[in-house]
């Protein structure tokens, strides 16, 4: 027993630690919860290719973006504005899904409105029922900011990678079930609707949210300060990953959307399996360390984090384009070998957007929404313009182009979160080096290997090239950075069970901190 006002020794640093394991198992969940969903996506992507086909498939890429689009705003940018505050009262949680819902219906309804004027523009006369049997997700969405902020906030991770587990199952079975049966492309869009369908219920459900009839505009307008630089930079950051399918699917047509598409679903792959888990263990390390932390320790956090994301990111891009020929033959068969020039080339736009992704996290987790919205326009802006100017010259030239362009923006996010950061920018660079010569050796033995092994069998060479070249690269990794990337990641466990460093900084002085502009 210990006297009034006095805590018994390591008591308080026992919720730290809970949390930091918390935080940590989550992060670890997410990704496992990744490997996992990507497994079952891979095992399905052969089977609904060729079920599919090229055309089917791009038909459905040409309707995703505006679904997609409507759907960053039908969030309302609330999730993490919610997930950033210590805590938010019943009625504020009430109005945030009242304001959401009201968002997401109306969303719905225009996307409905304009299916067939979309119809008509590109040309699709399928293309109005794909639409308007996809709107039902953007009201899903929009009703789940409140849970989100609260798993975000309590740092429950493995919620969201229970909930992605279960979702992918269900999708991947409605998707699979409809193909068999000749549905086409609407086999896509049954895949869609269920994984929404259930993490709606899954994330509503865990979130364990109170709504009542309440509604207070002024208790949730400091969240939308917040929100509507977040929904900017998203919808940046949407365009840029969005817009080079509308621009190549009307110029190109559907079948060649269709090869791009999947080219780049599947370099979006390291995305999903990285990034993704990555940005919330992140975004919630630098939000706790706080710009009123010790320099030293908020520099030693961000080239942890390009050096960890470099590391895990670098080698995906590099081996896929390396064996790019092999993987589209052997899992996607002969009709999809048009997918293989973009599959060998969008490599370096797949690994700028993943880093991008992540310098963000750094900028969105020190509420520099400003300075983030106006880097996500200048990834939005390379993209549209280098893909608008090199369509007509076919998918290898801009798939080349689409990467050179994006790797000079992930190069302007370096440099502009190093002067943000009060940081050498060679310091932070330096985060590159390590990949870059595990990378290096992965590629010397890899084409060695190929050499050796032209006659063998497509998949037993595809085999033995992913394992020769991981092995390589791991190795070179460990003995160029192996110490360093394990104290990368015990910097950030310490980041999670550290106090936050402000905790009197919060309503109106947090959100003046984050408005566009005051970066």
């Amino acid at each position: 027993m210990t006297a009034a006002g006095h805590s018994a020794p390591g008591a308080a640093a026992k919720p730290a630690r809970t949390r930091a394991q918390r935080t940590s198992l989550g992060a670890l969940a997410l990704s496992a919860s990744s490997a996992l969903r990507l497994t079952l996506q891979f095992a399905m992507l052969p089977v609904l290719a060729r079920l599919v086909g090229p055309t089917e498939y791009g038909l459905v890429a040409l309707a995703m973006p505006f679904i997609l689009l409507a759907n960053v705003v039908a969030d309302g940018g609330m999730s993490y504005a919610l997930g950033r505050r210590r805590e938010a009262s019943p009625t504020l949680e009430s109005t945030v899904f009242w304001l959401g819902g009201a968002i997401g219906l109306t969303l719905a309804l225009i996307c409905c409105a304009i299916a067939y004027p979309l119809s008509a523009l590109l040309d699709q006369p399928r293309l109005p029922g794909l639409l308007i049997a996809l709107s039902p997700v953007l009201l899903l969405n929009s009703l789940t900011p409140v849970s989100n902020g609260r798993i975000i906030r309590e740092g429950r991770f493995a919620v969201f990678a229970a909930g992605d587990c279960l979702s992918a199952v269900v999708a991947a079975a409605t998707a699979l079930t409809a193909a068999m049966n000749g549905a086409g492309a609407w086999s896509l869009v049954a895949q869609q609707l269920a994984l929404w369908i259930t993490k709606f219920v899954w994330v509503t459900w865990k979130g364990g949210a109170t709504i009542r009839r309440d509604f207070h505009f002024a208790e949730a307008k400091p969240l939308l300060i917040f929100g509507f630089s977040t929904i900017g930079a998203m919808l940046s950051d949407f365009a840029a990953r969005n817009l080079d399918t509308l621009i190549i699917g009307g110029v190109l047509g559907a079948t060649s959307l269709g090869f791009y598409s999947m080219a780049y679903q599947i370099i979006r792959v390291p995305d999903m399996l990285i990034v993704g888990p990555l940005y919330l263990y992140i975004f919630t390390a630098v939000s706790r360390t706080g710009s009123g932390g010790r320099p030293e320790a908020i520099h030693e956090l961000a080239l942890a984090s390009v050096r960890l994301s470099a590391a895990g990111l670098m080698p995906l891009f590099v081996g896929l384009a390396l064996v790019a020929d092999l993987a589209v033959s052997v899992v996607l068969g002969s009709k999809w070998l048009g997918a293989i020039p973009s599959l060998q080339l969008l490599g370096g736009a797949g690994f700028a957007i993943g880093m991008c992704a992540m310098m963000a996290t750094n900028l969105m987790g020190r509420g520099r929404a400003g300075l983030q919205f106006r880097l996500s326009l200048l990834l939005a802006t390379t993209t549209v313009l280098t893909v608008a100017g090199s369509a007509r010259f076919g998918l290898g030239i801009v798939s080349a182009t689409l990467s050179l362009g994006l790797l000079s923006v992930m190069t302007i996010y370096a440099f502009c979160l190093a002067r943000d950061l009060k940081m050498p920018f060679a310091r932070l660079a330096s985060g590159f080096v390590p990949a870059a010569v595990g990378c290096a050796a992965m590629a010397g033995a890899v084409l060695l290997a190929r050499r050796e092994l032209a006659q063998a069998p497509p998949l037993l060479e595809l085999l033995a090239m992913i394992v020769l070249g991981a092995l390589a690269y791991a190795g070179a990794l460990w003995l160029v950075a192996g110490r360093r990337l394990i104290g990368d990641v015990r910097a950030f466990a310490r980041a999670q069970a550290d106090k936050p460093t402000q905790e009197a900084a919060a309503g109106a002085a947090e959100i003046a901190e984050t408005s566009p502009g005051l970066v």
